[in-house]
């Protein structure tokens, strides 16, 4: 319940209501704290057992695991609030790194199923809104423009925002079962749990593997360090694609100018011709000039430089009709979805958490969101070793 419901004042009045069992907040918290810090240790033992198999066994399915068909794992970010950072911090809030580890639906084609950009990749209010969202939540320098960026809007609240990532994004595979990985180590850490957990699930045995993530560096550290060797196919969040697109067609253009050219630019991006909007691109740098040192973020320079930075580095990543043939995601829908989950019992204005704390309750709610139902076996194996049958066999 502590992990389940939003608080623990929420958890000791359902287990009030439900046990018939009084315990103080206090109480609540602690135990939860107690529990999920044993899970982290099993959780680190894990990797460092994963960690001491020879290559090839890394490379096989462990024995007694069957290796699903078509596997997808994913990576993201969610933010809480710290109570035990130092002075100098500028801010409490802190990043959380999430992983989900999906076992799809096989769905393979001959050509591909959509070569046409869907009509709802084709409206203006839909993308501006969009780019808006993940303008709010994007790390700290990436730069978007939306429509009109120079008139007045309204803005769009994060409650009112939040589902239209979901609304917009191309249609997904079906996802079979969903294992959840979170913590507060670094990225470099956070990629070994991520290896680990896809090992002990036998995502190395899957006859396809995607890798699915925006294009935030580390997340492309992790893939080259953990998972190009198994062959996962890294794939662009489709949808940070559109907004740099969106955000450099209109950069320095009225929306009448600029949406045909996005239009033209986001069609060649879905059909897997990204090299002839990068051209297009090139050219429109050429034609603005270089950004000065201290040009604002929403200069129009610094805007096309940037996205033209990002689709160079990510080209390699955004063969989207071969995604398609395969049954692959295109998108990280379902890893901001689960974001979304963790940041329900985690993030809050009046939530702080120590780093203990907040790992503990991180490990714990990505345990209680996993169809493998991690936490099942940690009750079983904790009753047995609670029971005595070892100690009274010995005397015996």
């Amino acid at each position: 319940m502590a992990t389940r419901l939003p608080s623990f004042e929420a958890a000791r009045d359902s287990i009030a209501e439900t046990l018939e069992v009084e315990l103080t907040t206090k109480r609540v918290e602690r135990l939860a704290e107690r529990i999920g810090a044993r899970r982290v240790a099993e959780r680190e033992a894990d990797v460092a057992a994963w960690e001491a198999q020879p290559l090839m066994a890394k490379l096989a399915v462990p024995p007694g695991v069957e290796a699903p068909a078509v596997v997808c794992v994913s990576t993201d970010g969610g933010r809480i609030q710290r109570c035990d950072l130092r002075e100098e911090a500028r801010s409490h809030w802190c990043e959380t790194k999430v992983g989900a580890l999906m076992e799809l639906k096989p769905n393979l084609h001959d050509s591909d199923p959509c070569p046409e950009v869907p009509d709802k990749f084709l409206e203006l209010g839909r993308v501006d809104e969009l780019t808006r969202e993940i303008k709010r939540t994007a790390p700290k320098g990436t730069v978007f423009q939306r429509v009109g960026e120079d008139e007045p809007s309204e803005e769009v609240s994060a409650p009112q925002a939040a589902p239209l990532r979901e609304a917009v994004a191309a249609e997904s595979p079906v996802i079979q079962s969903r294992d959840v990985v979170a913590s507060l180590v670094d990225s470099a850490t956070f990629g070994k749990l991520l290896a680990a957990r896809a090992w002990m699930l036998g995502f190395a045995g899957a006859l396809l593997k995607a890798f699915v993530a925006d294009g935030q560096a580390s997340n492309w550290t992790i893939w080259e360090r953990h998972f190009k060797h198994l062959e996962f196919v890294p794939i662009l969040d489709f949808i940070h694609a559109l907004t740099y697109v969106y955000s450099a067609a209109l950069a320095g253009r009225s929306t009448a100018e600029g949406w045909p050219i996005y239009v033209r630019w986001i069609t060649w991006v879905w059909q897997g011709q990204v090299s002839r909007t990068i051209t297009e691109l090139a050219e429109r740098a050429l034609e603005l000039g270089p950004a000065p040192p201290d040009a604002s973020e929403t200069d129009p320079r610094a805007i096309v430089a940037g996205t033209l930075t990002y689709l160079r580095n990510q080209q390699s990543r955004m063969n989207y009709p071969e995604y398609r043939k395969l049954g692959l995601p295109l998108t990280s829908s379902p890893m901001e979805s689960t974001v979304k989950q963790i940041n329900y019992r985690m993030k809050g204005t009046e939530k702080f958490w120590t780093r203990n704390g907040g790992e503990a309750l991180l490990q714990l709610r990505a345990d209680q969101l996993s169809d493998s139902a991690p936490l099942n076996v940690y009750w079983a194996c904790r009753a047995r070793q609670a029971s005595g049958v070892r100690s009274y066999a010995k005397a015996a």
